[in-house]
This record gives structure tokens, C-alpha cells and sequence, in this order.
């Protein structure tokens, strides 16, 4: 089944869904100095500020499972531009992608330590019912179901929604992915283990902060000629993390022929590829032999076709396969993106690979 993506919403350092989206379009970069954390160079010192992608003023201040609550706020508001959320029926479930907290290192009860099932619950509940209390919105949907882990986690989120979906439980799926990197501790681990970008360590990613909200709905079977042309997910992989880890190299490449397999094998023509290289070594080693593999098995791709988010939002964590999906999904509908289709590939450092397929409903051409 595919699922129409019926509204988006975003908070993010270039701004809500239709401003970011465009800034990232046009090249535009917010990455500043931190106001809130500095770093010792090596064989120096004096601190110095570490450039971030943080969300202006609105997270200023907050950290830990408070700047997640800041940021899915400004993301439920944006949503609410499009779509009136007190207007979804009570059989809309909701998916929220968080961070794992103790990787975050989030003050938390010392029992949660040893018990994941119990921090992603605790730390959902918490963030889904301060934002709510802030914004004075009640949920009249399903209880909120919450997902768990790094960049791969929010394609488990969109396949979790397949399968409610598909299985006539539920009327629509609103799944949320929202995750910071920008609280001291993070950040000062990041700096310990060199993988952000710094002025004597320039291989490594810029940290970012997120928010993405997307309601899905089953797509319509047939479009009439002159409507709307939606862009729907028409499938998602996700592999097996100790599979991923054996064969490193080529686990991308299979996700990719995964989706694109059941339908046909190899599209017309070549898809946008939205990656989440965001600098590092191991991710630029990848993308070199995903694109090895994909010229081997689609000779007529000229793999140009790319764009990477990390560039203008940062390294978003577990939010960061939304906001793909929502860059994918823009250039679709706005006509930009060269292609009817889109690839969204996603990371984890758990060895987990994942690839979202997206594509734009033409008229007359069933489900």
C-alpha cells in the first residue's frame, strides 16, 4: 500500500517546512557559533565556540528531554498551518522518533539505565504531553506509540504506519521525529570521540537540532486528470543491523534494490538519491560504493542526481531519514527534483541501513 503524505510540518535553523526547504534549495547555510558550549583545541588553551546548526531563539536555553519538547512545539505549530490537528479523527495513531536519552545523556532515574523499553516510554510520554500542555491542544487520536534509536529508527516508524494502515486498524498515521545534538553533554562527547567538525579536525559532521511532523493517510487508487498530484511513500527496507555489519559495503545498495524491486526492478528514470552523508569518513567511504554498486546495477543512471540535508540543517540524529523524506518530498511536488521519484537512504552506527522510496501520483495511474 502506498501512503499519501497528506501534510508536513518542520522546525528547524532554516525555519518551518516552506522556508527550509527553499533555503536548502537555494544553498543557504545557518551554521554559527554556539552560544551555549566551547571546545579546547588541541595543544591550546583557549576555548573556542564550535559552529552548530541550532534552531534560532526557540531552543535557546533548553536542554535534555526540555529543548526536545521546544522543538516539537514549533514543528506541531508549523503542522497546524496546513492542518487543524483538533480535526483528525480519534482512529489517528501517533509515532514519535526520539534519541535514545542515555546516548544523550539525559539526567534520568538510575533504573532506566538498564531498561530501553522503559526510557523511550518514559521520555515520550513526557515530551508528547509537556508539548501538548504548552500549545493547550488535547490528543484525541490513539495513544502514542514511540520509536527508539538512530538515523535508520524513523523508516521503522513509516513501516510500523504501513502495517497499521494497510491492516484497516487505524484511519491515519501521524508520525513525528524530533532530535537534538546540541545539549553540552552531547556535544562535549562528540568533541572526545572527533567527529564533529572543528578548526583542527575539519573531517566530521556540523551538529543540528530537528523537528518533522508528516500525517499519512492511505493513497487514493486512481487520480483524475487535472487534480492535485500528491507525492505518496511507496516503500521502505530497513536491514538487519548484523547482516549491515558483515557486509558493509554493499547492505545500502541491496535496501535500494529492495524497494525499487517489487515494483517493476530498475524505474524509467533515475530517482533523486537524498543521502545522510553528513562529512564524516565512513559515510563518504559508503557513499563512494553505494555509487559503485548502483552504476553496476543501473548502467543507465548518470548518479548526479544527490542532495545532502546535513549540509543545511546539520546532523540530525534520529530525525534526520523525516527530514530527507521531507526534502524529497518538496522537490517532488515543486517539480524541482528532475525525477518522479525519490531514494531517501538512511545510516545507523548500529550497522542498520534503511531506503525510503517516495514517489509523485500521476493522473490515471492506479495505486
Amino acid at each position: 500500500m502506498q501512503l499519501e503524505i497528506v501534510a508536513m510540518g518542520m522546525s528547524s535553523c532554516l525555519g518551518p517546512l516552506l522556508t527550509a526547504c527553499a533555503a536548502f534549495r537555494a544553498g543557504i547555510s545557518r551554521v554559527r557559533e554556539s552560544r551555549e558550549f566551547r571546545y579546547f583545541p588541541e595543544e591550546d588553551n583557549a576555548p573556542l565556540p564550535l559552529r552548530t546548526c541550532s534552531i534560532p531563539v526557540r531552543t535557546f536555553g533548553f536542554s535534555a528531554a526540555g529543548r526536545l519538547v521546544a522543538i516539537l512545539g514549533g514543528t506541531l505549530e508549523d503542522l497546524q498551518n496546513r492542518l487543524e490537528l483538533d480535526n483528525l479523527g480519534t482512529d489517528t495513531a501517533l509515532y514519535l522518533v526520539l534519541p535514545d536519552p542515555l546516548e544523550r545523556e539525559f539526567p534520568m532515574r538510575a533504573g532506566l539505565m538498564e531498561d530501553p523499553s522503559g526510557r523511550v516510554e518514559a521520555l515520550g510520554q513526557f515530551v508528547l504531553n509537556q508539548t501538548f500542555e504548552n500549545l493547550g491542544m488535547t490528543w484525541r487520536g490513539l495513544k502514542g506509540q514511540f520509536f527508539m534509536g538512530g538515523q535508520v529508527t524513523f523508516a521503522r516508524a513509516l513501516q510500523a504506519a504501513q502495517v497499521a494502515l494497510e491492516s484497516r486498524s487505524v484511519g491515519a498515521c501521524l508520525v513525528m521525529a524530533v532530535d537534538s545534538l546540541l545539549s553540552p553533554p552531547t556535544l562535549s562527547r562528540l568533541v572526545r570521540e572527533r567527529r564533529v567538525k572543528t578548526d583542527d579536525f575539519p573531517v566530521g559532521f556540523i551538529p543540528g537540532e530537528v523537528g518533522v511532523a508528516i500525517l499519512l493517510r492511505p493513497a487514493p487508487g486512481s487520480l483524475k486528470e487535472g487534480s492535485a498530484s500528491p507525492v505518496s511513500i511507496r516503500q521502505v527496507h530497513v536491514s538487519d543491523p548484523l547482516a549491515s555489519k558483515q557486509t558493509d559495503d554493499r547492505v545500502l545498495a541491496f535496501c535500494v534494490e529492495r524497494v525499487l524491486q517489487p515494483h517493476g526492478g530498475p524505474a524509467s528514470e533515475e530517482p533523486l538519491l537524498v543521502s545522510d552523508h553528513n562529512g564524516e569518513q565512513r559515510r563518504a567511504s559508503e557513499w563512494g560504493n553505494l555509487q559503485i554498486h548502483l552504476h553496476a546495477a543501473y548502467p543507465n543512471w548518470m548518479l548526479e542526481n544527490a542532495c545532502f540535508p546535513a549540509i543545511g540543517f546539520g546532523e540530525t540524529g534520529a530525525a534526520s531519514g523525516a527530514v530527507g523524506v521531507c526534502v524529497a518530498a518538496r522537490g517532488l511536488e515543486r517539480g524541482y527534483a528532475r525525477s518522479r521519484s525519490a531514494l531517501v537512504l538512511s545510516t545507523s552506527e548500529d550497522g542498520a541501513r534503511s531506503a525510503i522510496l517516495l514517489n509523485k501520483l500521476q493522473p490515471g495511474v492506479r495505486s
